[in-house]
């Protein structure tokens, strides 16, 4: 396996809620590349402002394989899913010390077909 970009002790925050360092980061990781392994992440913007990185990206993927979540396994459903997301990155010493992820899980969950439209309720 590649050298992990994550320090050992990260603090991540992702939609769902904080991950535990960068094993926990690679599992996120693994979740999402088994559940959408056509997963394509576009760069929109990069922003970087000292030890600041910060990155717009556009996510597109169809979910071909179960998805693994804190609240069980979620089934392939087919679905095509497209959403925006920001991460925000504290870089020092070569390793992501600190990374935020930031995306409309509710809109991203009513793609998949797991609960309602946000955008019809």
């Amino acid at each position: 396996m590649a050298a992990s970009p994550f320090a050992d002790d990260v603090a991540a925050v992702v939609p769902t809620g904080p991950v535990d360092g960068a094993a926990g980061m690679r599992g996120v990781i693994e979740a999402f590349v088994t559940a959408f392994p056509d997963m394509t992440v576009d760069r929109r913007n990069i922003w970087v402002d000292g030890d600041a990185v910060i990155a717009e990206l556009g996510f597109s993927a169809t979910h071909t394989g179960p998805l693994t979540t804190a609240a069980g396994e979620v089934p392939a459903s087919g679905n095509r899913v497209e959403f925006p997301l920001v991460d925000v990155f504290v870089v020092r010493d070569g390793k992501v010390r600190e990374h935020r992820v930031y995306w409309d899980n509710a809109a991203f969950l009513a793609q998949l077909g797991v609960s309602p439209d946000p955008a019809e309720g």
